[in-house]
């Protein structure tokens, strides 16, 4: 009897042509036009990073840089070492290694513009929009500089550093680079004052390379992709609903009671609903899955890891029709299948990240959206095409099962009694 029940609803979704639009068309129209239209905001090409930076110097670093050399002229050291210093100071000049193997780097180039300034220009240029930052270098700053690391002197030599709110990330790129720079001299310093310099040794470049990488160091994801998984994820929701409509159709054409007077099980009836719900789902969500990988030529590293976690999330689906089915029968109404489908799919939706990645927004609104099915689904999709193995995804099958006889059981205390039908 289960199986006719199974027959019955299966033969109910191919006849329906406007639901197998919906259920099948409008998920792969979705997944085209997102993922081409918001392809390059995901793509993992660097970024159009352009940064405008004015370099104000009020003081002459070969003059700070001769008064130094004078000063240790006027030391009781031997001439070796005089010479040693000399030349490693002339190796540590921080503004030209600022200016010349820092900012003004080849490898900066296509990114910043270095614009050396007049002090008397600095009040002009902080109310020019278009500069993202701007480096102050106060009078005998290299002098303080090399008398601190050679000499040992105690005063903290200090640059001004002044950066553009309204250009928030070139700003603070350009402020990375700069504490980047810092921390290197730093440890030149060290050297300077162990006595480890000589002419040798030169200041490092900083570098800045072009690639992004995932923290993992997995496959990042693209747009086509993402959107494959989001959509997927959020229209197999639509089949618990239309399941918990279909269901209390028939219950107003007395098609259940018939069912009952014929000595069936009122169980028997919502087994065969959570048994074509999961059938229907996974041919769904094959079918989509299916038709975009050889479109896209989108490849799946762990098929068995893939049908695991497909699975688990149409038993949830399951769940939720039964549940959705006993939630109308008790209220003797269709309204919880069209809140179900016009709220709370597009909530677990949003939470669930079928739109954009959820993580964006804040740490617990993604741990939120793991709790949804379709964002517990949709986390161990994007695990497995990003070549995680079935171990990675355990977590999120046993919440999907778990997720899914939570539902059963909700459905089962909810589903009135034999007394409580009308």
């Amino acid at each position: 009897m289960i199986g006719q029940f199974i027959k019955k609803q299966l033969l109910l979704f191919i006849r329906n042509r406007h639901e197998l639009l919906v259920l099948l068309g409008m998920p792969f129209l979705l997944i085209t036009i997102l993922g081409l239209a918001l392809g390059n905001m995901m793509k993992n090409d660097s970024p159009a990073i352009r940064a405008k930076v004015a370099l104000i110097e009020r003081g002459n670093e070969q003059a700070d840089l001769q008064k130094f050399v004078h000063d240790l002229e006027n030391l009781g050291i031997p001439p070796e070492q005089k010479q040693m210093m000399t030349n490693a100071a002339k190796q540590m000049l921080p503004v030209t290694a600022l200016k010349n193997d820092v900012l003004g780097s080849k490898e900066l180039k296509p990114y910043i513009t270095l614009v050396t300034a007049k002090p008397s220009e600095l009040e002009k240029i902080r109310k020019d929009k278009s500069y993202t930052a701007i480096i102050e270098i106060p009078r005998q700053f290299t002098y303080s500089v090399l008398q601190s690391v050679f000499l040992g002197k105690k005063q903290q030599p200090t640059l001004s550093f002044y950066t553009n709110e309204q250009k928030e990330i070139s700003s603070k790129i350009v402020e990375d680079i700069v504490k980047t720079f810092q921390e290197r001299y730093s440890t030149f310093s060290a050297l300077g004052k162990s006595g480890l310099l000589n002419s040798s040794f030169s200041m490092p470049a900083v570098h800045v390379q072009g690639k992004v990488e995932t923290v993992t160091k997995r496959e990042p994801i693209n747009a086509v992709t993402y959107y494959m998984v989001g959509m997927s994820v959020m229209f197999v929701l639509y089949i618990a609903s239309n399941i918990g409509s279909y269901a209390f159709q028939e219950k107003q054409l007395h098609v259940f009671n018939r069912i009952l007077l014929a000595n069936v099980s009122k169980w028997s009836y919502m087994i065969g609903i959570f048994i074509s719900s999961v059938l229907l789902a996974f041919l769904q969500l094959s079918l989509l899955y299916g038709v975009t990988s050889i479109i896209y030529h989108i490849r799946w590293p762990h098929i068995t890891a893939f049908f695991a976690v497909t699975l688990a999330l149409c038993f949830a689906v399951g769940g939720l029709s039964v549940l959705l089915t006993s939630l109308n029968y008790r209220l003797n109404s269709e309204h919880m299948s069209n809140f179900f489908a016009s709220i709370v799919v597009t909530v677990f939706s949003l939470l669930g990240g079928s739109f954009f990645p959820s993580n964006q927004l804040s740490g617990w609104i993604h741990t939120l959206g793991n709790l949804t099915p379709n964002g517990s689904g949709m986390t161990a999709y994007l695990k497995i095409l990003q070549g995680y193995g079935f171990a990675e995804v355990t977590g999120s099958i046993l919440y999907l099962r778990l997720f899914s006889m939570t539902m059963i059981i909700a459905a089962v205390f909810t589903f009135p009694k034999k007394g409580e039908l009308s």
